[in-house]
């Protein structure tokens, strides 16, 4: 600790002649720089404009006790140290002001090496206190600087992940020109739908990552099967079934938040419980899930399908209507319908979805 620099001191006690006996006897020390003053309330006002280490204050004066003094240094800066002057002991009292976080007591008549001697070990518990709470602020700032560092690293990492991922679903799609960019449709639909229903940007970001890897899981499903035209067999269905599952295993090393994996593997449940893998019904449906269940359906009754013809948007969206608390939640299905007009007005410039996908109001995956 620094004892280079004269310490500051504040002696506050209605009695003249006891005031300025402290004041010269710790001046004369040479260690200390002391503003004495009879009244409290000046005392206190002085405090407040001026950096105080040690406060000697009468614990009887008009207008304030000891302990309301203590209590209003102790609001403004904990770690001033104050020493309380009585002229006789009053357990209750020396009590309350400990409590109240008095340093020490000095008992009338007192020697000055005794003052001298607190004065110093006040001091040093100032010190210690403050050079404490400075270093406790570093840590504090270089914790906050360290984790900044790491989540941004964490998200150049995510990226890398994800733009890995993406390509591998693009390539599924580019394969089948009925289904190519599909996913990032899903994504664009997905993100306009969420903004609309006022979700954060933390969800916004996993209900980015969800959708626009939805159909990962395709990557482990036979082309012959995605691409046949004719109904599928029982088998093949079953097949077909098992994709939330694997884009879902495929992504969990990745280390993504679970809520995305849960998008990925519930995207396909419904919400009267006839959906799969699970078979979950509505509450058990993760909601992000539940809204990339639904522009997924209307991307894929809007899109050349060899199965099935495609629908118009206002087609599609009556299709919505019509499972509405069978297939989908009723509540994001009429919101989703609502802003219909807002969320199919992006699907009109396919050079702009990756504004959409990758927008500037959140950070890209």
């Amino acid at each position: 600790m620094n004892f280079d620099s004269q310490a500051s001191v504040l002696v506050i006690d209605d009695d003249p002649h006891l005031l300025e006996l402290i004041r010269e006897q710790l001046s004369e020390s040479g260690e200390y720089q002391v503003v004495a003053l009879s009244d409290p309330k000046e005392g206190l006002a002085w405090l407040m404009d001026n950096q105080v280490e040690v406060v000697i204050s009468d614990i009887h004066m008009p207008g304030m006790s000891g302990i309301d003094l203590i209590d209003h240094i102790k609001l403004y800066n904990s770690s001033i140290q104050v020493i309380l002057i009585t002229g006789y002991p009053d357990n209750a009292y020396m009590r309350s002001a400990i409590k109240a976080g008095v340093f020490d007591f000095l008992r009338k008549p007192f020697p000055i090496t005794e003052l001298l001697v607190s004065v110093k070990q006040a001091r040093e518990k100032y010190l210690l206190l403050t050079q404490n709470l400075k270093y406790q602020t570093e840590l504090e700032l270089m914790v906050v600087e360290r984790t900044r560092q790491l989540h941004e690293a964490n998200l150049k990492l995510e990226s890398h992940y994800i733009n890995t991922l993406r390509a591998m679903v693009n390539a599924i799609e580019a394969k089948d020109v009925y289904t190519k960019g599909h996913s990032e449709r899903v994504t664009a639909l997905s993100m306009v739908l969420g903004k609309s229903m006022g979700l954060s940007e933390e969800e916004l970001r996993i209900l980015r990552l969800g959708s626009l890897l939805h159909d990962l899981g395709k990557i482990g499903v036979y082309k012959t099967v995605l691409d046949k035209a004719t109904s599928l067999s029982d088998a093949e269905y079953e097949l077909v079934r098992h994709h939330p599952l694997i884009g879902a295993r495929i992504i969990e090393p990745i280390g993504l938040p679970k809520e995305v994996g849960m998008v990925i593997l519930q995207h396909h449940e419904w919400y009267n419980g006839t959906g799969y893998p699970f078979g979950m019904v509505g509450p058990e449906i993760h909601p992000l899930a539940k809204i990339v269940a639904i522009t997924d359906a209307f991307d894929a009754m809007t899109s050349k399908r060899p199965y099935r013809p495609q629908l118009d948007y206002e087609q599609a969206a009556k299709e919505i209507e019509r499972q509405l608390e069978i297939q989908f939640d009723p509540n994001i299905g009429q919101t989703f319908c609502s802003n219909l007009q807002e969320l199919t007005a992006i699907l009109s410039n396919p050079n702009g979805l990756s504004d959409y996908v990758f927008g500037s109001d959140t950070q890209p995956a």
